[in-house]
C-alpha cells in the first residue's frame, strides 16, 4: 500500500512539473514580384534603394524566450546584441501571431493579453484565442531528435504549415493568438502570394527543456491599470483615431506661416 501511494506521488509530481522553457527564433522573408519592387522606385538614390529592398525582402532572425505549461504561455522576445562594425541599421519585421516585446497566453480560458504603446498611451490588448481547422498531412521529418508531422490550415489570407510531435507534453503552439493542436508545435510555417511577391513567415523552435518552478506573469500586473484592457477590434479603432489625429495635426503645423 505504501508503495502505490508513493507511485501515485511521484506520478502527481511528474504531472505538475511539466514547464518548458522554450528558444524560437523567428524569421521574416518576402520574394518580391516586378509590381511588389516598383514601390520602391521612389526612393532615387541607388544604395538606399538596394538597402531597404533587401531589408524588407530579408530583415534580421528575432528571437523569443517562452515558458509553457498545459494552461499558459509567457512570450518574450529577446533583446539582440549587434556587434556588427557596420552602423547602417536595420529593419525590424514580426512574423504574424508572435508580436514584439511580451505576450500572454491562457490556453484554459481561451484567451492572450499583451500591452501595447498607443503614441504614449497604455493599453492593454485582449485577443480570443481562434482554432484553427488544421488538415493532418502524410509526411513526416526529424526536428531536434523528434519524429514531426505535418498538418496544414487557413489563417486569414496565410496558408498555415505545421509540424508537431505527440512524443511531448504539454500541447504548445509558438504563437499569441491560435488555439493549440493535439500536439508540440516545433515548426510554424505563414505563407502568402499576391501580385507583390510571396511572403514567407516562419518560427522554428531551437531549443527546449524542462524546468522545475516559474511563476506566470500576466501584462495586467506588470501596468496595474484594469480599466485599459481593450478587445482586438477596439484597439485597431483606437489606433485608427490616434492616426488620423496625428495627421490632421501634422496636415495642420504644414499650413501655419511660421515666419
Amino acid at each position: 500500500m505504501k508503495n502505490l501511494l508513493y507511485l501515485i506521488l511521484l506520478i502527481t509530481i511528474s504531472a505538475k512539473a511539466q514547464i518548458y522553457e522554450v528558444l524560437v527564433d523567428t524569421k521574416h522573408q518576402t520574394i518580391y514580384s516586378e509590381k511588389g519592387l516598383e514601390f520602391f522606385n521612389e526612393i532615387k538614390d541607388v544604395d538606399a534603394r538596394k538597402w531597404n529592398i533587401e531589408q524588407n525582402s530579408n530583415p534580421p532572425v528575432l528571437n523569443f524566450k517562452i515558458i509553457a505549461d498545459k494552461n499558459n504561455l509567457n512570450i518574450s522576445e529577446l533583446d539582440k546584441i549587434n556587434n556588427s562594425q557596420e552602423n547602417t541599421g536595420s529593419i525590424k519585421k514580426s512574423v504574424p501571431n508572435l508580436p514584439f516585446g511580451f505576450s500572454a497566453v491562457n490556453y484554459k480560458d481561451a484567451f492572450a493579453l499583451r500591452p501595447v504603446d498607443v503614441y504614449g498611451k497604455k493599453y492593454i490588448e485582449k485577443a480570443e484565442l481562434k482554432e484553427l481547422d488544421w488538415k493532418i498531412e502524410n509526411e513526416f521529418k526529424e526536428i531536434l531528435g523528434y519524429k514531426v508531422q505535418k498538418a496544414t490550415s487557413k489563417y486569414q489570407n496565410f496558408d498555415v504549415i505545421i509540424w508537431f510531435t505527440k512524443d511531448i507534453k504539454p500541447n504548445f503552439m509558438p504563437g499569441y493568438n491560435i488555439k493549440p493542436i493535439d500536439g508540440f508545435v516545433l515548426e510554424m510555417q505563414y505563407v502568402i502570394e499576391n501580385e507583390s511577391g510571396k511572403m514567407l513567415n516562419t518560427i522554428y523552435v531551437t531549443s527546449l527543456k524542462e524546468i522545475k518552478k516559474y511563476t506566470f506573469k500576466s501584462p495586467i500586473a506588470e501596468l496595474g491599470k484594469k480599466n485599459n484592457i481593450v478587445s482586438s477590434d477596439e484597439l485597431d479603432k483606437i489606433y485608427e483615431e490616434a492616426n488620423k489625429k496625428r495627421n490632421e495635426m501634422y496636415n495642420q503645423d504644414n499650413g501655419v506661416d511660421k515666419k
